[in-house]
C-alpha cells in the first residue's frame, strides 16, 4: 500500500470520494476486525475493506495490491457525487 496509494491517480480518486483509515495490524479496533470479518478468504495483509457511511461492510479484498486493481475497486465503490 505504501507504494501505491500516493501514486497521483490513486491519491486523486482516494481525496475526491474517500476517508482512508489505516490500522495496526498487531492491534487493530474493534470495527475495523468487524469489517474483516465479513471478508472472505481473508488470508493475507494488507486488507483493503469499503465501508458505507454508516461503517457497513460493502466489499475489500486481501493480498497485493497493485495500482490497476485498486484503481478499478476505487471507481466501482466511489460514492454518489465523489466522482464529480
Amino acid at each position: 500500500m505504501e507504494a501505491v496509494v500516493p501514486r497521483p491517480d490513486v491519491a486523486e480518486l482516494l481525496q475526491r470520494g474517500y476517508v482512508a483509515v489505516a490500522s495496526d495490524c498487531d492491534e487493530p479496533e474493534d470495527e475495523v476486525m468487524a469489517l474483516a470479518a465479513k471478508l472472505e478468504d481473508a488470508m493475507m495483509l494488507p486488507f483493503v475493506l469499503f465501508a458505507d457511511a454508516d461503517g457497513g461492510f460493502v466489499d475489500g479484498y486481501s493480498g497485493v495490491v497493485t495500482p490497476p486493481y485498486l484503481l478499478k475497486k476505487l471507481n466501482e465503490h466511489m460514492p454518489v457525487g465523489g466522482g464529480e
